[in-house]
């Protein structure tokens, strides 16, 4: 049972370091051993706040926060996972890591799960209106508030991409200072932010967008047998929540992925075995399977037959 605390997520950390520079006001934190241990950077200027988080907690813990008027949220998480309230659909998100969500902050109730002993590192943004106003990006501010209050908020949880990757890679190593640091803050969240909106119109979350990307996970799966994907790298391909993948996939095909998967692969055995004469080895790295043990371990559950006795009862003379 999660135990909700009373206190912001601010209150249980300690403040380590506070200086400012060339407008950058900027705050280094430790966990208090009391909750739990890790480190939070933060930099603030001019309508933008960045933070990175890095740690885990020994309890099960509710965290509260005041949602904030006119302010667009980004949040990235490279690992661990999190759970959000949405206030105008009352849903709980889940927030698994390497995903990113962005929404408008009037939206979140500011109730924030985080689970004991969970490893979490995570980049979160906000775009305050001052900052919002100066880069002229009303427009874009206006399009995710609309589109916030009419969608499931899940439908903006989405897998991080590579660039975005590659993004907070630069942001997470950089080490300037003074103005060259806040000129290339600035232009680096601008950059994710960009990406960000650009992935979600992409989405497209009508049902037929959604059936077409499930359609193409079939294809990718039944194109490279030899290779074995997990749902994790299956749902960057295609941009959609692991969650979600798994549950409308099995929705539309009656059958889980690891069962599309098996079944391809198996009848992919069948037909080598049937109509060529390689080896048992070779068929069994053909359709996936590094280890040729495994393989007839899976053929025979598949078929009650060892692939050589497939191959003995079935190959025509």
């Amino acid at each position: 049972m999660i135990k909700k605390t009373k206190t912001t997520f601010n209150t249980i950390l300690q403040e380590e370091k506070v200086y400012n520079n060339c407008g950058i006001y900027s705050k280094h934190y430790s966990i208090s051993q009391k909750y739990g241990k890790g480190t939070l950077v933060s930099h603030s200027f001019d309508g933008l706040f960045i933070e990175y988080f890095h740690g885990n907690f020994n309890e099960n813990y509710i965290f509260e926060s005041k949602p904030l008027v006119n302010t667009l949220e980004v949040s990235i998480l490279t690992q661990g996972g999190k759970i959000i309230n949405c206030k105008h659909t009352g849903e709980d998100l889940v927030h698994e890591e390497q995903e990113t969500f962005l929404s408008f902050s009037e939206n979140l109730n500011g109730f924030v799960k985080y689970y004991k002993n969970v490893v979490v590192r995570e980049v979160k943004i906000k775009l305050f209106y001052e900052f919002i106003k100066k880069h002229q990006l009303i427009s874009l501010f206006s399009t995710v508030q609309e589109s916030t209050n009419k969608n499931n908020c899940n439908s903006f949880i989405i897998p991080i991409c590579d660039k975005t990757q590659n993004i907070l890679t630069e942001l997470l190593t950089d080490n300037r200072v003074g103005i060259l640091k806040r000129l290339f803050l600035e232009a680096k969240v601008l950059e994710l932010v960009s990406l960000q909106v650009e992935q979600q119109k992409k989405e497209n979350n009508g049902t037929e967008s959604l059936v077409k990307k499930l359609y193409t996970v079939k294809s990718i799966i039944s194109s490279n047998l030899n290779e074995q994907f997990s749902i994790k790298k299956l749902s960057k391909k295609v941009l959609l929540n692991d969650t979600v993948l798994k549950k409308e996939f099995k929705r539309i095909f009656n059958s889980t992925i690891s069962e599309f998967s098996t079944s391809m692969r198996m009848n992919k055995a069948k037909e080598l075995l049937l109509h060529t004469t390689k080896p048992i080895y070779e068929i069994s790295d053909i359709v996936g399977y590094k280890n040729p043990t495994h393989f007839s371990a899976a053929f025979k559950k598949n078929s009650s037959l060892t692939p050589k006795q497939y191959r003995n009862t079935y190959c025509e003379v």
